[in-house]
């Protein structure tokens, strides 16, 4: 079917530029056959985990985290639709020290386990974990103005919030049971296990953990334990098809130990592991340009180049940065996690002074403000970094900053550009740079007057509780240039379709790709999955909720993986060997 004159019928049925498709002699690449594909249906749920330091230096900054939190809901809030599908859950990094018996570190710490307050003093929530979601199976008429979304009539009951509403087949998660149907400040309802309580309120007594934890702080591990124990604290708090956003807030780097070694009390200035302080977690879990020295003539020294100890390290004593990427990577499609860390601020350089008391090496504080100071989190920052192409600012925020509010802000804004983001499934044929056709520096090499082109061909239908289907047509172009707004008031149809450009959508290379070294986030991006083309329905009035959009494009795959056809498979503008995708 791969003719040329099928080609040409195509690009007439697309409405392409003939070019674009031409086999001529010219060089121009040759396009295959377009081929129906879906849109991702977009997430609303989101799980949201709080790593809390409990050392003693904690109490100013738990504080400060409390006081900051109402600002991430308010982010949330002003997602359109409203508030996400919440999972909230704070853990310690408090994992004891076992075998060994060390002041202040019990056997086993808390063990990843979420956390109700210190000493689990506080009464909401129910669970040990958050639960604040919208009800399922009823129908909700919202209103969405600018940021604020307000329901102005649903049918929902308790029924829709039993347990038994959230097991129906239907994409989504299920839920704990328990919850309760309350209504929230714009009127909407929402099935929650805490009453009595703001959002803000709930998660200030859930974060105030204390401050008497295990001073060996095992933020890595201890997330790892909370994502996979079968403890009845945690059961049901990650959700398959959620987004997952981790946030740590601590004041020392990460010291997730393999050999409990490390723990052994006994030790002095020239035994293998010298005395026990935290200096060994930096001893045996970083590597820089220069060994290890515990003699400092000048009583400091700074090294450079300081990384994580790689997975085969002799020297390591800690768990690799690695194995907590891969493992997550494994529990959850890496696009769908969002990490960040409030802590010591680190570029790669460490200084190590001798402690006046101990004369023994002392890691020096990489930010100080009045009674604020904080160690470098080289492997924190690793690992956060892992789950980002660019890690932005906010993801890095020095905790001697002492507002944290940007810090949370930017989780919400991020959040915000991936919550309820139709992303379509593949290339859509008749818009193959979106980046290009919206003012975008282009993605692709294709002619400028194809790459600057958005006309893609879709079959799109709203679908209703009782499966019956309402066909959508293309927006009119004489409103907004055919892209209106989610809501638009003054819509001349009831409903209808556009495709439009959103970066969320072209992620540089999926979490799982490259294994075959093809694809590279800055020499051979993917731009997953779509190059940024984000399907958007438009609408009068806010939907009811359950209903569904079902949506099916004619489409390129995103990558060149026939690599001597002759043709642009992947519609970028390469063909074949030309293409970096081919070997």
């Amino acid at each position: 079917m791969k003719t040329h004159l099928l080609l040409a019928l195509v690009c007439l049925a697309l409405g392409l530029p003939t070019i674009a498709c031409d086999p001529n002699p010219s060089g121009t690449a040759v396009l295959p056959e377009p081929f129906p594909l879906s849109a991702h249906e977009p997430i609303r749920d989101v799980d949201l985990i709080f790593v809390v330091d409990t050392s003693l230096s904690m109490v100013p900054k738990q504080a400060q985290l409390r006081a900051n939190f109402p600002r991430l809901v308010t982010r949330l809030q002003g997602i359109h639709g409203g508030l996400p599908n919440l999972h909230v859950g704070v853990i310690t990094p408090d994992l004891g020290a076992a075998p060994f018996e060390i002041p202040g570190c019990s056997a086993e710490g808390e063990a990843g386990l979420f956390q109700k307050g210190a000493g689990g003093r506080c009464a909401n929530p129910d669970h040990h974990y958050l639960v604040d979601v919208e009800p399922r199976g009823c129908h909700i008429e919202k209103l969405a103005v600018g940021d604020a979304t307000t329901c102005v009539a649903h049918d929902c009951t308790q029924a829709h919030c039993e347990r038994a509403a959230f097991d129906d087949g239907q994409p989504g998660s299920p839920e704990p049971a328990g919850l309760t149907l309350a209504t929230d400040e714009g009127g909407c309802p929402r099935c929650r296990n805490y009453t009595g309580e703001t959002l803000s309120e709930v998660f200030s007594c859930i974060a105030d953990v204390g401050a008497s934890g295990c001073g060996f702080e095992q933020p890595l591990e201890a997330l790892h334990r909370a994502l996979t124990t079968s403890a009845p604290h945690n059961a049901g708090f990650l959700r398959p098809h959620a987004y997952l956003a981790v946030v740590f807030i601590t004041d020392e780097d990460d010291c997730s130990v393999e050999n409990p070694d490390l723990f052994d009390p006994e030790g002095e200035f020239n035994s293998p592991l010298g005395p026990l302080t935290s200096f060994r977690c930096t001893e045996f879990g970083v590597t820089c340009d220069a060994p290890w020295t515990r003699v400092m003539p000048d009583g400091s020294m700074e090294y450079h180049d300081c990384v994580s100890r790689p997975s085969d390290d002799p020297l390591r004593l800690l768990h690799p940065v690695s194995r907590y990427v891969e493992q997550l990577s494994l529990l959850k499609n890496p696009q769908r996690v969002i990490a960040a860390a409030v802590a010591g601020p680190s570029d790669g350089t460490l200084m190590v002074s001798l402690d006046y008391g101990s004369q023994y090496p002392s890691l020096e504080p990489s930010c100080v403000a009045e009674d604020i100071t904080a160690q470098p989190a080289v492997r924190l920052q690793e690992f956060v970094d892992a789950f980002h192409d660019q890690t932005p600012s906010w993801a890095r925020t020095s905790l001697c900053q002492g507002d944290y509010t940007p810090s949370l802000e930017g989780l919400g804004h991020k959040l915000a550009a991936v919550v309820g983001t139709r992303c379509l499934a593949s290339v859509p044929a008749g818009c193959m740079d979106p980046a290009a056709a919206f003012g975008h520096a282009p993605l692709t090499d294709l002619p400028r007057d194809v790459a600057t082109l958005c006309a893609p061909d879709c079959t799109v239908e709203l679908i209703d509780d009782g499966g019956v289907r309402t066909a959508l047509s293309p927006c009119p172009p004489d409103r907004f240039d055919g892209h209106p707004p989610v809501v638009d008031p003054q819509l001349p149809v009831e409903a209808c379709w556009h495709v439009t450009y959103n970066a969320a959508c072209a992620v540089p290379c999926p979490g799982t790709s490259g294994a075959d070294g093809t694809c590279h986030p800055h020499d051979n991006p993917w731009h997953y999955p779509s190059r940024g083309a984000e399907l958007v329905v438009s609408r009068r009035a806010s939907p009811a909720a359950g209903l569904r959009v079902s949506a099916v494009c004619s489409s390129y795959q995103l990558t060149e993986t026939v690599c001597d056809d002759g043709l642009d498979n992947d519609a970028d503008g390469r063909v074949d060997a030309n293409d970096p995708d081919c070997p």
